[in-house]
């Protein structure tokens, strides 16, 4: 079975098992870096939410007609629950008096979404783009998050300044942890070994490399490093710190990102392919 035809297959199966007043539409939604996901857009009348479930992970070259019918069932049972969202959450997300608490930004490669950039609010920061996102509340969906398209800015009548004010405000309050790197390590059951790296993320450890950002995290990780460092992109979710001192060349930190992003960053989840300095004289990132 090919992946275009358990596409078509699943589609029949969903429509097969939809009641009266429910309706699914094939959706195709531009992820970060490129990352095209493939999904099913559900609606029932009277109803503005329009909850999607991505596709992509069920797939199998030998998927029979009855698995094909479970997928189908999964799919609609997890859309269903969301269909019965309580209202008042939903009006709370069209709300930017009540969201803009809840907007925070994140870093993504400028050079690999040209595409996406033309579809949301961003700013420039060095190589990179600095997009915008909402933390989804808990009664709508634990734990998601949605990015900010252009289409909610106009929604909601602001600007692109009111929505970079708003993240900054939040970004402010959110907790930022810089640990060595066998610490970081040792916590995940590995054989810790000194190395003078830090990983530097937020408390949730989701699009934390963002949290670089603020001058007020890059004069806390010069304190603590106590020199000028290096800044490995680790993933959309974590950066890496290394004290000048202790770093080889630029050439050879380059071709270390490279390598570890080829071999263990995820498409979706890849931020860059080279290091930045932040210097202590300049107190700037470069």
């Amino acid at each position: 079975m090919t992946y275009e035809y358990f596409l078509i297959r699943l589609e029949q199966k969903i429509q097969e098992k939809l009641k009266e007043g429910e309706a699914v539409k094939s959706v195709q939604v531009l992820k970060n870096n490129g990352v095209e996901l493939d999904g099913f857009s559900y609606y029932v009348e009277g109803h503005r939410e329009r909850p999607t479930v991505y596709v992509n992970h069920y797939y199998q070259e030998d998927l029979s007609e009855e698995e094909l019918g479970e997928i189908a069932d999964a799919v609609l049972k997890i859309q269903r629950e969301c269909g019965l969202l309580p209202q008042q959450g939903i009006e709370q997300m069209m709300d930017f008096r009540i969201m803009r608490k809840r907007i925070c930004c994140r870093l993504i490669s400028r050079e690999k979404n040209e595409a996406l950039l033309e579809e949301v609010p961003w700013l420039p920061w060095l190589d990179l783009a600095i997009v915008f996102y909402l933390q989804i509340p808990e009664q709508v969906v634990e734990h998601a998050t949605a990015l900010v398209y252009t289409s909610h800015m106009d929604y909601w009548g602001v600007t692109l300044e009111e929505i970079y004010h708003a993240a900054a405000e939040n970004m402010a309050e959110v907790q930022v942890f810089l640990e060595p790197m066998e610490a970081f390590l040792g916590d995940m059951g590995f054989e810790p070994l000194s190395s003078g790296m830090h990983i530097l993320s937020n408390s949730r450890k989701m699009f934390g490399a963002g949290v670089i950002i603020a001058p007020k995290v890059q004069r806390m990780c010069l304190e603590q490093l106590g020199e000028s460092f290096y800044i490995l992109p680790s993933s959309i979710h974590e950066l890496i710190l290394l004290p000048e001192s202790l770093a080889t060349t630029r050439a050879e930190l380059d071709q270390l990102i490279r390598e570890v992003n080829e071999a263990c960053v995820s498409r979706e989840e890849y931020l860059s392919d080279h290091a930045y300095y932040y210097s202590a004289e300049k107190k700037t990132v470069e």
